[in-house]
């Protein structure tokens, strides 16, 4: 049997933007600077903490952890109701449960944040494995995630499907079969051989890519 783990965040649903937007609108507004690019995409699908490092040297150690957490937290939760599946993933996940896929998740997010907005779209039941930050000691780019959530699938063929570098890099190590499907805030990503990318998820092939 086949199995399928898909990330979250910036994968299935477009909070990767949403969290970009509050964080460099934030920044801006609160010290006057901008992030560059490639500051942040070093957080995308793991920690922050290379862009609290980079904030608290850019503001001569000014920039308060708390507070960003506080306001960035409250920003996404009043986002929530605004939130939708990227266009095309459901044509993805519906494929991966009408062929008989087992089915689970691998995020960097805590289950708090992820549970409600499963729930919101009726994906939740279909689920056999959720693997989130809170039951790792270490998150991605460590393969901890996808490994806890293969093992629990019990399949020898496994996908993963990713957003981000970070990502990537832990389905690999894990050794999974990679389907990179950026979205705006990772598009300029160079991400690793081996590892198919597509532009969006209406340009994948499922029959081709999922074949073997």
């Amino acid at each position: 049997m086949k199995a399928i783990i898909f990330d979250f965040d910036g994968t299935m649903i477009d909070t990767e933007n949403l969290w970009h937007d509050a964080t460099m609108n934030y920044v801006k507004e609160t010290y006057g600077i901008e992030v560059p690019a490639e500051v942040y995409e070093q957080i995308i699908g793991t920690t922050e903490e290379p862009l609290h490092h980079y904030l608290t040297e850019a503001t001569n150690g000014q920039f308060d952890v708390e507070a960003f957490t506080t306001h960035i937290s409250n920003e996404l939760l009043e986002g929530i109701a605004h939130l939708n599946l990227r266009p095309g993933f459901k044509r993805v996940f519906d494929y991966a449960v009408s062929d008989g896929f087992k089915i689970g998740l691998a995020t960097s997010s805590g289950r708090e944040w992820v549970e409600p907005i499963l729930k919101k779209f009726d994906l939740f039941p279909h689920f056999s494995s959720i693997q989130t930050a809170d039951d790792v000691m270490r998150i991605k780019p460590d393969p901890a995630l996808y490994l806890q959530a293969a093992a629990e699938l019990g399949s020898k063929h496994v996908y993963a499907v990713e957003d981000s570098l970070n990502g990537v890099i832990a389905a690999q190590e894990a050794g999974l079969k990679v389907l990179a499907v950026p979205n705006a805030a990772t598009a300029n990503i160079k991400f690793p051989e081996g590892v198919a990318v597509f532009p969006d998820f209406d340009s994948i092939p499922l029959e081709k890519v999922f074949a073997n």
